[in-house]
């Protein structure tokens, strides 16, 4: 085992194009390092600080808000979870294992051209990342692919039934819409995978309700059966031998008098996780070879199994005990390992082999001690009577509400409250939930403002988050950054072709400095009006930049939400629309321009080629998506009041011909 940095598994491969969907598991989860570490490094957020690999700007902010339009990102985590999170436009969804826990560490990478799968022993947390001994693979799709299809789809079948342990599951739920089209996708590039003979043979190997890691070694298995077994795991049963006496029945190669068991620690301090009651049941017991002088907790899982001929070795996210290993009819967890197996002697065979190297005995005296391990941390778990927090807006798009799940369930507590807060008011209790006739959705409907991540539940001693989900990504306000910009700002981006980070980079730059004419952005709208040269700068800025958009809108998209992305983007024809109109509104700029530059951002629209763009996306789906926003932006064009007539019929006309276009 060498130590490399598991952070680089979520760094995009070469020509791998934009950032398409991702959907990860883990037990525990640290939010605010998932975003700036390992989301960030997937969109490629161009703003990362390399030496401590963190995201804490504002420009880098607005960067990882600016990609997550374009991909979807969905989290499965453990419902002792937190979920709180800095940003509505990834979802986290809880899921509850009856009797377990879900605890596999899986993640399906998509970009453009390449799709990676990163299958360990790591959570999305700092200690899982930066701090623990983690043991991981990354399998990138194509040529030469770890994995195998049979493998590959057997993760994407596996992750599906995850969707199902989530309390409120409702297939056709925005929410879950997202993260089956994201398997679909995974299914469709594995489709396209070539069946080559392997040099490593691989198995899948998952804790389930009907399958256990240890009935999986003969499909990674070749001759000779197995004489000795190695075990890595921080976490065991203390009192119960269980896993290890399973173990030890797969040992029934000959000579019998060869067959050996042995366990690697990490002594830190001096003191072993390692119970002595589980010593009887192995040959040895030895610390792992230190892999540098870091002092760092052991939290990778690993079993090697071996012959005079072959090795496999289990890696994954099981630790060795019964829950992990699925070794008894209820309590499993849920798990995703792996085997993979080679002939001793090849060069596979030894890199399987140096996974667990084991180093000098365990002293008889070492002092045994309870393991502190980030998988097996009790916290309060939120009832499954409360499935999703929706986020929506009402029928008549006048407000933004949330909708709350609620079915009554054997572990519904006798007393909740739900507040926007941790210690605000209740906006519905227990009593008022009844009182209603137990209804399966509340809507409540939300006050101006920051819109919440997550609702607070509490009950007894307990107060427990409840993640807000929305049910439109892309019609979410505006990230604070990005909310103080103007038109004019927005189409001198479009115009000069700068990234929305750049731009409010360049204009908190120019804010700070009190430098407004180095920076190439007018700020004053008065000064727009000074002559008629100045109409003329304007006439062609704006034709500069509604050419920029359209270069945008045109670029090829291959999925449905890339393209509502697009055309929601705050470079987008709506977005900007939006912002010509406010600034028409407050008197910053005349109606007369307001409604020409709505109108030709409309003919920006109609020039696209629809058809050639939706040729990769489900038309119909597609059509619709554009159909809408050239809705919303008639809309903008009938809210611009005491426009010129012959300008307020121009922009009627161009309508018509963005609809005739898009019909033909």
């Amino acid at each position: 085992m060498k130590p490399s940095p598991l952070l680089d598994f979520w760094q995009k491969p070469d020509g791998a194009g934009e950032p398409v969907a991702m959907l990860a598991t883990t037990f525990a989860l640290e939010s605010e390092f998932f975003e700036r570490n390992c989301l960030a490094r997937f969109l490629e957020v161009s703003s990362v600080d390399e030496e401590t690999g963190s995201v804490d700007d504002i420009v880098a902010s607005v960067e990882l808000h600016e990609l997550l339009q374009h991909a979807p990102v969905t989290i499965l985590a453990d419902r002792s979870a937190p979920v709180q999170r800095t940003s509505l436009l990834w979802d986290v969804l809880s899921c509850r294992v009856q009797g377990g826990l879900l605890h596999s560490k899986v993640a399906i990478l998509l970009w453009e051209k390449s799709a990676r799968v990163i299958l360990g022993s790591a959570n999305l947390t700092a200690a899982g990342y930066r701090r623990q001994i983690e043991l991981g693979l990354a399998a990138d799709l194509g040529p030469g692919c770890l994995f195998p299809p049979s493998v590959l789809n057997a993760i994407a079948d596996e992750l599906e039934s995850y969707l199902g342990l989530v309390p409120g599951y409702d297939p056709g739920s925005a929410v879950f819409v997202r993260a089956m089209r994201t398997l679909e996708m995974f299914r469709e590039r594995i489709g396209h995978q070539e069946r080559r003979r392997p040099l490593v043979r691989v198995a899948f190997a998952p804790t389930n309700t009907t399958a256990a890691p240890l009935d999986a070694l003969s499909a990674a298995w070749s001759g000779p059966q197995p004489l000795c077994a190695t075990h890595l795991s921080p976490f065991w049963d203390m009192s119960d031998q269980n896993a290890l006496l399973s173990v030890r029945k797969l040992l029934t190669g000959r000579p019998a008098d060869e067959r050996r068991q042995q366990v690697a620690v990490v002594l830190t301090r001096g003191q072993s996780t390692f119970s002595k009651h589980l010593a009887s049941a192995v040959d040895s017991v030895h610390q792992l070879k230190e892999l540098d002088k870091e002092i760092r907790t052991l939290h990778a899982k690993c079993l090697l199994v071996t012959s005079k001929e072959w090795i496999a070795a289990l890696v994954g996210s099981s630790n060795h005990t019964k829950a992990g290993l699925g070794l008894m009819p209820g309590g499993r967890h849920r798990e995703m390992n792996v085997w993979l197996g080679a002939p001793l002697d090849s060069m596979e065979g030894r890199a399987l082999k140096d996974l667990i190297v084991l180093g000098s005995d365990v002293p008889l005296d070492a002092e045994e001690v309870a393991p502190m391990d980030e998988d097996e941390t009790e916290l309060p778990v939120l009832s499954s009577c409360f499935g999703l927090c929706r986020l929506t807006r009402d029928p008549d798009d006048a407000y933004w509400e949330l909708r709350l799940g609620i079915t009554p369930t054997h572990d519904m507590p006798c007393a909740w409250t739900i507040s926007l807060t941790e210690r605000g008011q209740p906006m519905l209790t227990r009593e008022g939930w009844e009182a209603r006739d137990k209804p399966n959705t509340v809507m409540v409907a939300l006050d101006d403002g920051a819109l919440p991540m997550s609702v607070f539940v509490q009950w007894g001693d307990h107060t427990v988050p409840w993640a807000v989900l929305s049910d439109d990504r892309h019609r979410l306000p505006p990230a604070p950054a990005l909310s103080s910009l103007g038109a004019d700002h927005l189409l001198h981006a479009l115009a000069t072709g700068r990234s929305l980070a750049q731009l409010v980079g360049s204009v908190h730059e120019v804010m700070r400095a009190g430098d407004f004419a180095s920076s190439g952005i007018e700020l004053n709208p008065l000064k727009r009006f000074d002559t008629d040269r100045s109409l003329l700068r304007r006439g062609r800025a704006l034709a500069a930049s509604l050419n920029a958009m359209q270069r945008r809108l045109e670029r090829q998209v291959t999925t449905i939400d890339a393209l509502r992305a697009r055309l929601a983007s705050p470079l987008g024809p709506v977005f900007v629309a939006v912002k010509v109109v406010e600034a028409a509104e407050m008197g910053h700029q005349t109606q007369a321009e307001a409604i020409f530059t709505v109108a030709e951002i409309a003919l920006t629209m109609s020039r696209v080629p629809w058809a050639q763009l939706l040729h990769h996306v489900d038309r119909i789906e597609g059509t619709a998506l554009v159909r809408e926003c050239i809705d919303r932006l008639d809309g903008l064009r009938v809210r611009i009041k005491g426009a010129p007539a012959d300008l307020a019929a121009y922009a009627g006309r161009a309508m018509e011909e963005v609809r005739s276009c898009l019909s033909a």
